[in-house]
């Protein structure tokens, strides 16, 4: 049955009209009021209920049934229900689709996906919500995101982005590791703690990098390159690049073409782990190893502590049978060679072949012996590596080098002071070897004009001015009466 169209005038409320305007004698109750007092003429008082009852009633009623079409984002599927967002490039509205409606729908939707939906725009009270109640959808094709995703897969496809022979080997138990992720994430968190308990005699250094927004491809680039130019100095084996989960919009910096350049051409073996099982980047596909979710790369990288402790058992397990099938096989020759007619002398050749027999089995002995004591020394190394890896012993570490270099800092600093000192002693003594008052104690005087400044000749007084001759000890106040000029330059010499 068709829906009446939407009348203002009849909203309960008075939201679009006179509260009591146009109400049928069986409508609904109105809306409940609050106490406080209202001026003649203003709207009814309504509470947060009756307000999105009238919002709900408004859309259901004013917009009726709509067809829409833009890209699926955000898609995922409760106990048989759709939820997703619909969006294009400068708006985007909350959508649902209730199970009996998705079981009648032919395409399967996905992130990406361009559709066209028909339904009814309904609020949702409880969470004060606006949405799209679905009713049909028909896929009209791969969205914008979806589309850029594909080309650019493409062309790297073509360049040999994604071949095996381009991919770096990963080391099998790489000693240092660059996690390139968001500081303070979960990610990082994840991967921190897989680490400490796959292999904590690991290094890891965290590089802390935008995962989403539109600076991020860049700043990924950027990272990745600095890290792999550093990695011969730091000695770093592996790089991690990693983030949690989201949607195709918050992954989307890791599909950018500047990223799987920076992959592709990174040195330093680049392993993935970008949102989760589900979720597959151009990044993942560029990457020397993909691994579904953070932790796992880390454990995809790192050897486990108790499979190594068990692969050295086996091994002195199967080195211990080896030797002991072969000493039976030797012993089961001698005895057939004891029984064997032919011998001139049983006993002698018995006598030979027990020595022989000794001999190698003194030998066998003493090899596995030394390849016990081989690998007993690789575990006490790698235990004695994984303690001294360990925050305590490094920051005790750390200490000692503080105190060491502050010892150093302060006898520097008093060596410093010394030398200072020396040269200020040696300054002060130049300076009064040749500052004024030496020079007048050498018989010297300096004259200065009224204004007190000194007079370098005779021409800077005039006839008439006081003046101030200063001598070593005492000064003579005057008056000029005669200036009289220089004699010429080598006249003195000339002179008789």
């Amino acid at each position: 049955m068709a829906r009446k169209p939407f009348d203002p005038t009849r909203a309960a409320g008075g939201l679009f009209g006179d509260s009591a305007g146009g109400r049928d004698a069986g409508s609904a109750p109105e809306p409940e009021k609050t106490t406080s007092a209202e001026a003649p003429g203003d709207p009814a008082v309504l509470n947060v209920s009756a307000l999105s009852q009238l919002i709900r009633s408004a859309l259901e009623g004013g917009v009726g049934k709509i067809r829409v079409t833009g890209e699926i984002s955000n898609f995922r599927a409760v106990q048989g229900h759709w939820y997703f967002t619909l969006k294009d490039s400068q708006a985007r509205i909350d959508c649902m689709m209730f199970r009996s409606a998705a079981d009648r729908c032919t395409c399967a939707p996905a992130d990406g996906m361009a559709v066209v939906l028909s339904g009814e725009v309904t609020h949702y009270p409880p969470q004060g919500r606006t949405q799209i109640q679905c009713a049909g959808m028909e896929a009209t094709g791969a969205g914008d995101l979806d589309a850029r995703y594909r080309q650019l897969c493409a062309e790297l496809r073509t360049r040999g982005y994604f071949e095996a022979a381009a991919k770096v080997s990963i080391p099998a138990m790489p000693m240092c590791i660059a996690l390139l992720t968001s500081a303070q994430s979960a990610a990082e968190a994840d991967c921190l703690d897989a680490a400490q308990q796959t292999f904590p005699a690991a290094r890891i250094i965290a590089v802390d990098i935008r995962v989403q927004g539109t600076q991020a491809a860049a700043g990924i680039a950027a990272a990745i390159a600095a890290v792999d130019r550093s990695a011969p100095v730091l000695g770093i084996e592996v790089i991690l690049l990693v983030r949690g989960g989201g949607s195709l919009e918050d992954l989307w910096a890791f599909n950018e073409r500047v990223v799987a350049d920076a992959i592709f051409h990174c040195r330093t073996p680049i392993v993935t782990g970008i949102g989760h099982e589900s979720d597959t980047t151009i990044a993942d596909l560029v990457a020397d190893l993909r691994a579904a979710t953070p932790s796992r790369a880390v454990t995809e990288v790192l050897p486990r502590r108790a499979v190594l402790v068990e692969q050295l058992d086996g091994l002195c397990r199967r080195l211990v049978r080896g030797a002991s099938t072969k000493l039976q096989r030797e012993r089961g020759r001698i005895e057939l060679a004891a029984r064997s007619r032919g011998m001139s002398d049983p006993t002698t050749s018995l006598v030979i072949q027990s020595a022989r027999l000794a001999s190698r089995a003194t030998a066998l002995a003493q090899g596995i012996r030394n390849r016990l004591t081989r690998g007993d020394r690789t575990v006490g190394a790698l235990l004695a590596q994984f303690v001294q890896q360990h925050p305590s012993n490094r920051l005790r570490i750390a200490e000692a080098r503080i105190a060491m270099s502050a010892s150093q800092l302060f006898r520097m600093g008093r060596l410093l002071l010394t030398a200072s000192g020396a040269r200020l002693e040696s300054a002060q003594r130049t300076l009064a070897a040749i500052g004024p008052q030496a020079v007048l104690d050498r018989g010297y005087s300096i004259t200065l004009d009224a204004r007190g400044v000194p007079l370098r000749s005779a021409s800077a007084s005039g006839v008439g001015e006081r003046i101030e001759t200063i001598f070593a000890e005492g000064r003579v106040s005057s008056v000029v009466d005669e200036i009289t000029a220089p004699p010429a330059r080598g006249s003195l010499d000339s002179a008789p």
